[in-house]
């Protein structure tokens, strides 16, 4: 290969060849020891650091936001262990170890030294990008942009390179010529290629080494160390990947217009054309259709006036219908026809409007709103009428789904206390003889004292934890909801043992305990009440429930009390 003169664009396809590690599932669990436990009971905020400018893995964007996969990857350690982390970012390796941090983010080994390094969380391949200028089988003696900080690669002299302080620097400065090939990771490259729309760059993947990306641990805390460890050996690949595409979808990508019109000139310019063309035609014919329009009959006004969406037409005379084309083709014609003879004659609908349901070609159930207008004849009698289906899906979906949210406590996303109560009551009027469910009544300890001491958002983190915790241990079946300020109801329905009722309050206390990140004082009372069979109601079960709730915060080295035990 001599030169290069077809410039090539870094596509996402090569971040298909990127190998992420690890894994991201939903509700993922991890095995800790007691000393592990202990340690995040205990453990303040951890402070990460990083260097900015190595988008998409760690950069600030247009607005000072922190952004990147490292800053995905500490929420989701601190989703699943309780951790907290304060994490900046600096644009020099001296600002970045300034304020005594506790871990390094997106460290590759050839910039780590001595220190530690968790499993890479990222592998990628190196890429190489130079001037399409420059010959790539020929760089002996060329300007190598470098990254101020970063080793330089094997064979690459001092005095044939450039520093910069980040990689967007570097890959501007062979842009623009000031230097000619430079190497970076197949993520970089891509992302500040697609956002940047470099015009002068050739990218190519190279038999190099593998780019792998770690957290660096600079202090000696191993407990610390095991822990994150764990975290990220616990990330599944496709997990991983959904967070990288969650990433990278974020690139604001500078468009200018002489860009857009480069690239759509000739689209442009032919949609003005067209324009001025279909203007033209209508000055010209503008008279013509006028005169038309005035002699058109009664029946196309009205079909005018009520727009054209899915129009109908329905005869008096033979007591048929015409459908439009496009009505036709939504729906088996025979059915549309039965629907809107049933709605249009029906003495509810007095008024021409009703809701009617039909089943589409494709299977699905869509919502119409059908208008209508009769017209009669010089005698008065009906001729015809005429019509048309609006189609509401959409919106009435959209009720559901308000339905849906007014059924929901705004804070914690289970049910709140009416809807909750109707559920229960539901239930215990369709509950069998043979069946046996237990109604818990579950109490935040000391709430009022978080938030005077903690803050009230504080209170409201204790509270979302509970919900999660809830939906996480009791099954989807169950009904969960919160009655109260810090009080909840769960509701299972057919339980095998009252053991096994104990044993799920037990797990909730203890979740609790270890995930509310420290705070003394955050800790649950539960009441419980076993239901043997029909008949009951939910005042009742509430009240037992209730007494049992109380002699548990009567005496909490019990913590859970069942109603009669």
């Amino acid at each position: 290969m001599n030169t290069f003169k077809i410039k090539t664009v870094v596509l996402w396809v090569a971040i298909g060849t990127l190998t992420a590690v690890g894994a991201l599932p939903v509700q993922a669990e991890i095995s800790l020891s007691q000393e592990e436990k202990d340690y995040l009971t205990q453990a303040g905020v951890i402070r990460a650091t990083g260097l900015h400018g190595a988008a998409p893995i760690q950069y600030r964007n247009s607005r000072g936001e922190i952004k990147g996969i490292s800053l995905s990857l500490l929420e989701w350690i601190s989703d699943l262990t309780g951790l907290t982390f304060d994490y900046n970012l600096y644009d020099s390796i001296s600002e970045a170890v300034e304020n005594d941090p506790h871990i390094a983010m997106g460290l590759p080994p050839n910039y780590a030294g001595d220190t530690p390094l968790s499993l890479p969380y990222l592998k990628s391949e190196t890429i190489l990008f130079i001037n399409s200028s420059v010959d790539a089988a020929d760089l002996a003696g060329k300007t190598y942009a470098a990254v101020r900080g970063s080793p330089l690669p094997a064979g690459i002299k001092e005095e044939h390179s450039v520093y910069f302080d980040t990689r967007e620097e570097a890959l501007l400065a062979v842009e623009n010529g000031k230097a000619d090939y430079g190497y970076g990771n197949a993520y970089s490259i891509a992302f500040y290629t697609l956002q940047n729309n470099y015009k002068n760059i050739i990218t190519i993947p190279i038999e190099k080494e593998a780019r792998e990306y770690s957290i660096g641990f600079l202090r000696d805390d191993k407990i610390l160390a095991s822990i994150i460890n764990k975290a990220i050996a616990s990330i599944d690949e496709r997990q991983m990947q959904a967070l990288i595409l969650d990433v990278t979808s974020q690139i604001e990508r500078k468009i200018t217009l002489p860009e857009v019109l480069e690239t759509y000139g000739g689209e442009i310019f032919l949609a003005v054309t067209l324009i001025i063309a279909i203007l033209t035609l209508s000055v010209v014919f503008s008279y013509r259709t006028n005169k038309q329009l005035q002699i058109q009959n009664q029946r196309y006004e009205m079909l005018s006036e009520i727009s054209n969406e899915y129009i109908y037409e329905y005869s008096a005379r033979n007591r048929k219908f015409k459908l439009s084309g496009k009505l036709g083709r939504l729906a088996d014609e025979s059915a549309v026809k039965e629907k809107l003879k049933a709605a249009l004659f029906d003495k509810r609908y007095p008024n021409g409007q009703s809701t009617i349901r039909l089943t589409l070609d494709n299977g699905e159930t869509a919502v119409f709103k059908s208008i209508s207008s009769p017209i009669y004849d010089e005698n008065k009698k009906l001729h015809s009428i005429v019509g048309k289906l609006i189609d509401q899906s959409e919106e009435t979906a959209e009720k559901e789904r308000l339905l849906q949210r007014s059924q929901k406590d705004g804070l914690t996303g289970l049910y709140n206390a009416l809807t909750t109560k109707e559920m229960v009551e539901q239930r215990l009027q369709e509950k069998k003889e043979n069946e046996i469910d237990a109604f818990l009544l579950l109490d935040l300890d000391k709430l009022k004292s978080i938030n005077d001491t903690y803050g009230h958002l504080k209170g409201n983190e204790i509270l979302q934890l509970t919900a999660k915790t809830l939906k996480r241990i009791f099954r989807e079946t169950d009904i969960i909801g919160r009655v109260g300020g810090d009080e909840f109801v769960v509701y299972l329905s057919n339980i095998p043992t009252a053991r096994g009722v104990r044993d799920r309050c037990e797990r909730v206390h203890e979740t609790l305990r270890r995930l509310s990140g420290g705070v003394p004082a955050a800790s649950t009372s539960i009441g419980a009440t076993i239901i043997p069979g029909p008949g009951r109601h939910y005042e009742e079960v509430f009240a037992e429930a209730d007494l049992a709730l109380y002699e548990a915060k009567d005496k909490p080295q019990k913590g859970i009390v069942i109603f009669g035990e």
